[in-house]
């Protein structure tokens, strides 16, 4: 984890990672060893900070000290069962994630070059 990172209780479930100082955008942040939607402790949102670059999650964009790191479970799942209820406060909620959710057009656009590898693989076997 990046050293400006600490993991505490979290308004979106149980616990999360806060970023204690300000993080510029690009930055590592973690290196998950499995899953994140299933082993934390990032949560999720359908407006995230967070994004894939190789196996990292790294910022989006500039984070303010204080805020919580979030990612879009989407972009690192390709598990056809996985389903999870939203109901974070963006206008961009979907209120269902799920594991197709790589091949919604409009997520591809959003999260170009920042999907797991795994997923990312699948899009870009994906013909033209």
């Amino acid at each position: 984890m990046h050293a400006d990172t600490e993991e505490r209780p979290s308004p979106v479930a149980g616990r999360g990672l806060f970023a204690t100082a300000a993080i510029p955008a690009g930055t590592e942040v973690l290196r998950p060893a499995g899953a994140v939607h299933e082993e934390g402790p990032v949560n999720h949102a359908c407006d995230p900070n967070l994004g894939w670059r190789g196996d990292a999650l790294v910022t989006l964009r500039d984070v303010a000290a204080g805020e919580e790191l979030l990612v879009d479970y989407a972009t690192g799942t390709a598990d056809r069962t996985y389903v999870l209820r939203c109901h974070c406060a963006s206008y961009r909620c979907r209120q269902m994630v799920e594991g197709t959710d790589w091949q919604i057009p409009q997520l591809r656009r959003r999260y170009a070059g920042h999907w797991a590898p795994d997923v990312q693989a699948l899009i870009d076997a994906e013909p033209a």
